[in-house]
């Protein structure tokens, strides 16, 4: 074999091996994200160096809501975005856009309450303790109908047998919750962990209802950015799955990880330590029950663009 032959192979060789290296010394990453423990395997991977370890930079920037973000992700503007599940992105799907869903994060415990409704504390000492008292109450939560907090509203008020319309639905960002309860601007809550702690700590909320354990109706989505380059899409996720793994168990409460939440929540250790915590499977798997349920959801209240439901295929990427 030449010299050049093999000098040419030698090069191919390098730059299948280290794909994310080159990626790494272009730019980073542009990751947005919700601040919620729910996303927790992000921030690990992140503050632990598990993004550096396959080659990677990233910058995470905090987003109001998931549907939002979902623009942002298919025109490149966000690589990725770790959030809900939206009819934003159902939406954006049938309509074309370049996003997909990879990974759920943020599994429902069989034991805790780290997603759940809130009734303001002066209510419930009033009595309102069930969900059938909240019929023409004003209940707030992040995202409008299309979010996934719509979506757990929305199951939690069918088992009592009250619809969305039997109640009065605010957007209320996760900064604004808190002021929302202490200026009794909403008569009730669904929030997301740390927050629900948050609430019942300074007696502003009091727990009422929760989605039922197992399911996941939150994420990581993809862009076209890693979707047209399949080798740094594997890494980013093989460190997030890493990450995923070391939040098992005691690992938790191990001080970097709860440091790591900790920085992108905004909110304490002792909170992120003492707050019911979401269940992370170490491979990230996909809860395809939920995914198409709430498509389900989304259609049966005709807040979808179209009728007939879309397939995993066309919603997923496997990495």
């Amino acid at each position: 074999m030449s010299l050049a032959r093999r000098t040419i192979l030698a090069g191919l060789a390098a730059s299948s091996a280290f794909p994310t290296i080159a990626w790494a010394q272009s730019k980073p990453l542009q990751i947005g994200y919700v601040p919620s423990t729910l996303f927790a395997p992000v921030f690990v991977a992140q503050e632990r160096g598990y993004l550096k370890d396959v080659g990677l930079a990233a910058s995470l920037t905090p987003i109001v809501a998931g549907q939002d973000a979902m623009a942002l992700v298919a025109q490149g503007l966000l690589d990725c975005a770790t959030a809900g599940l939206s009819a934003a992105f159902y939406n954006g799907v049938n309509r074309g856009l370049e996003v997909k869903f990879v990974a759920s994060t943020g599994y429902q415990p069989s034991a805790g309450r780290p997603s759940a409704l809130m009734v303001r504390e002066d209510l419930y000492q009033a009595g309102l303790h069930d969900v059938s008292g909240l019929r023409g109450k004003k209940v707030g939560w992040l995202g409008n109908a299309g979010a996934t907090g719509g979506y757990y509203v929305a199951r939690i008020l069918r088992k009592a047998g009250l619809a969305m319309s039997d109640i009065e639905a605010t957007n209320v960002a996760a900064p604004d919750q808190e002021v929302a309860l202490e200026r009794k601007a909403i008569d009730a809550m669904f929030a997301s962990a740390p927050l629900t702690g948050l609430f019942e700590q300074k007696k502003l909320a009091r727990v009422i209802a929760t989605v039922p354990a197992g399911i996941a109706g939150t994420g990581i989505f993809y862009g076209p950015t890693l979707l047209h380059n399949i080798d740094v899409a594997a890494s980013l996720l093989k460190a997030f799955r890493r990450a995923a793994s070391e939040l098992t168990g005691s690992g938790y409460l191990a001080p970097a990880n709860l440091a790591a939440m900790a920085k992108y929540t905004g909110q304490s250790v002792e909170l992120i330590r003492t707050t019911d915590r979401y269940t992370f499977k170490p491979d990230l798997r996909i809860d395809y029950t939920t995914l198409l349920d709430m498509q389900a959801e989304f259609l049966r209240q005709g807040i979808l663009a179209y009728k007939t439901p879309l397939n995993e295929v066309r919603l997923v990427a496997r990495f």
